[in-house]
């Protein structure tokens, strides 16, 4: 099993759609299974997968099925453990073919906690470094999966911070905009400086304690006594763009061309040190994602992976070759992330 987390510092650049379709894709057409869990507090993942007559069972005055804040709801009262209460959505109950997780609104509170138990964990809390381990937690009960994929908000908060830190890789969506390169070194930044905070955390632990043996305790309770080996980054795609034809060639219009240009370039500088060492620099680069927004809304209203869209679905006209195009561009995503997380489809 596999931890991949998809996180940008900006929002509006097309990160959630490429995360559920990616996830589809994979499951449909490669075989794998995948487990989504929406993380952020707008849980759009979640409102793609589920229709809308649904929501009352999961948000609505006595829902009958579990959100992630359900995991949460012990530890938001005191207890370091989170509760292990299933998959609240399988692939069969949905298009999407994964299993999800859903999001949860009230996941602003549980930012709170996890900023709680950053603040105990450096103040040598061994209590709250088990809170703030919670992933950590989770991962036993979920370890059949091949890929469990995490859409978080665009927030360097608490939350975001204890999803990235215990992450097997992270990928980044990217938009084709100057404010993407400059989300991008707030990442390496505030990343590289969580790592050495908490670090520095557990050896200051150690230090108060000549008893405390670290591993027994990481043992017995999920802890990470080495973040230096999670978080590595593998791999990220541009998305958001407009196109035109160029001697029959699709090109980004030139508003655009500057800012990709320097993306590959900006993405090495600041998060390079977090590539595998079995990736090679020039494949960090996933795909490209170009604007097919006549048909988002279409999968948005049938909860239906893009790719999966037809005449029922509502496809008219040259609709179908923009569904066409979609498939083209994500099968090479897909392909580029199996090969980037080491399990290249001969």
């Amino acid at each position: 099993m596999k931890v991949v987390t998809f996180f940008n510092n900006k929002g509006g650049v097309g990160k959630t759609t490429s995360v559920v379709n990616l996830a589809s894709y994979l499951s449909i057409n490669f075989n794998k299974k995948v487990l989504l869990i929406d993380l952020d507090p707008q849980s759009n993942s979640t409102q793609l997968i589920i229709c809308e007559e649904n929501w009352d069972k999961f948000y609505g005055e006595n829902p009958i099925h579990s959100t992630i804040f359900n995991y949460f709801e012990n530890m938001d009262e005191g207890d370091p453990n989170i509760k292990n209460i299933g998959i609240p959505v399988n692939k069969e109950e949905n298009n999407y073919q994964i299993d999800l997780i859903p999001g949860h609104p009230k996941l602003a509170i549980i930012d709170d906690l996890m900023s709680r138990s950053w603040n105990g964990t450096l103040g040598q809390d061994k209590g709250e470094l088990r809170k703030l381990n919670w992933l950590n937690q989770l991962k036993p009960w979920i370890s059949e999966y091949d890929y469990v994929f995490i859409d978080v908000g665009p927030s360097l908060g608490a939350l975001n911070r204890s999803i990235l830190l215990n992450s097997d890789y992270f990928a980044t969506p990217m938009g084709s905009d100057i404010f993407s390169l400059l989300g991008i070194e707030n990442i390496g930044t505030w990343v590289n400086r969580w790592m050495d905070l908490y670090m520095d955390a557990l050896k200051n632990i150690q230090k108060s304690d000549p008893d405390f043996n670290l591993q027994s305790f990481s043992d017995k309770y999920c802890i990470n006594t080495n973040v230096k080996n999670y978080s590595r980054f593998i791999g990220y795609s541009i998305q958001q763009y407009s196109k035109r034809k160029f001697k029959g060639r699709v090109r980004p219009v030139q508003a655009y061309e500057n800012v990709i240009k320097e993306m590959h370039g900006t993405i090495l500088r600041y998060l390079g040190e977090f590539i595998p060492s079995d990736i090679k620099e020039e494949d960090i680069k996933l795909g490209d994602i170009p604007y097919v927004y006549s048909i988002v809304p279409l999968s948005q209203t049938a909860n239906t992976p893009i790719f999966k869209l037809d005449y029922k679905s509502g496809i008219r006209g040259n609709q179908s070759s923009s569904v066409k195009e979609y498939t083209e561009f994500i099968h090479k995503i897909a392909l580029n992330f199996l090969k980037n997380i080491g399990d290249e489809i001969e």
